[in-house]
């Protein structure tokens, strides 16, 4: 804790001692938190750290008393961290599947377009204020290039160079490159494409045609699901929480949902699950997400008394976006 004094603020050292699992339980017992079985509360601490874990008894915490609502169990708290985890990984799986479509998808439009397999190293094909991005980018990939041990990158090193860019004739066509590519470069690669060179007859585009292929309406859309989706596998992929956890939300969701279903906060993962729900809708992968989300409520009864936080409205799953 800092105390202001005037226009400084005055710290004072962090001196909280350790606290074993057997001490921890004890500590929350005296918050008011019912502990069913002691043992086994500390294994789980022993595993899970306890400032990791505690902000999944934050809901059933009286902010006002410093206490727990009466009848609020440590074992909630596992539940709702179990659901998390569960939802985490499931939600992780749907977007591994999506970015490796965002990928291929891609390459096949612009290298279709330009003719160009090295598309991506011609700055004609960029938004001028993009540039100094997508050097960026192709800098990094040049580095994970030359590093990689992989059979695809031992090939092309050993046998070929390109004559599209001479500061980066040792990169190969971007159908080789982007196995190595992270999720944030795709979304950087997305973002700085110039898209009038994609422009078509009768007011068509290229780009707002691969859009639809996701289910969005145009290139900017999706452009904006995709920062989404991004910040969302960052989460997931560092193991954070996402259950009831602050997202971006996603553009033009909102108004494809019943207007007596709507979410109770947008910018929680329920609006995220109806994102993954329409792309799948598109890209047919086969993924029960409402069924998914029901079964995962069942099976941890904390989440379900808790689904408000996460943004799911009463009866969430008789929306009719649900019913395909």
């Amino acid at each position: 804790m800092s105390i202001k004094k005037g226009n400084f603020v005055a710290y004072r050292v962090y001196d909280k001692e350790y606290q074993s699992p057997e001490d921890l339980v004890f500590y929350m017992k005296t918050k008011g938190l019912t502990v069913g079985d002691e043992q086994s509360a500390q294994k789980f601490l022993e595993n899970v750290n306890y400032y990791r874990f505690k902000i999944y008894l934050w809901p059933f915490l009286d902010a006002t008393l410093s206490s727990y609502v009466p009848h609020s169990a440590f074992e909630q708290g596992v539940e709702l961290y179990r659901f998390d985890e569960e939802l985490r990984n499931f939600i992780f799986t749907m977007i591994c599947r999506i970015e490796i479509k965002l990928r291929s998808k891609l390459d096949q439009v612009v290298a279709s377009h330009s003719n160009n397999p090295y598309w991506y190293l011609e700055n004609e094909l960029f938004l001028k204020n993009k540039i100094y991005s997508m050097d960026g980018v192709r800098a990094s990939l040049a580095s994970y290039f030359q590093q990689s041990q992989d059979d695809f990158s031992k090939h092309f090193k050993d046998n070929y160079y390109n004559e599209v860019n001479a500061n980066f004739k040792q990169l190969p066509p971007f159908w080789v490159l982007t196995e190595l590519a992270t999720f944030g470069q795709v979304r950087t690669v997305y973002s700085s494409l110039e898209k009038s060179i994609f422009q078509g007859a009768q007011n068509t585009n290229e780009l707002n045609t691969l859009a639809h292929d996701f289910g969005a309406r145009n290139y900017k859309e999706l452009n904006n699901w995709i920062t989404a989706i991004r910040d969302v596998r960052n989460r997931c992929a560092h193991h954070s929480r996402v259950w009831n956890a602050n997202h971006r939300q996603a553009g033009g969701v909102l108004n494809k949902l019943d207007p007596k279903y709507l979410p109770t906060n947008n910018n929680k993962i329920y609006l995220f699950c109806v994102l993954l729900k329409l792309i799948d809708d598109r890209l047919d992968m086969g993924f029960d997400i409402k069924r998914t989300l029901q079964s995962l409520f069942i099976k941890y009864p904390a989440a379900q008394l808790k689904c408000h936080s996460a943004g799911f409205p009463r009866d969430w799953h008789k929306d009719d976006i649900w019913a395909k």
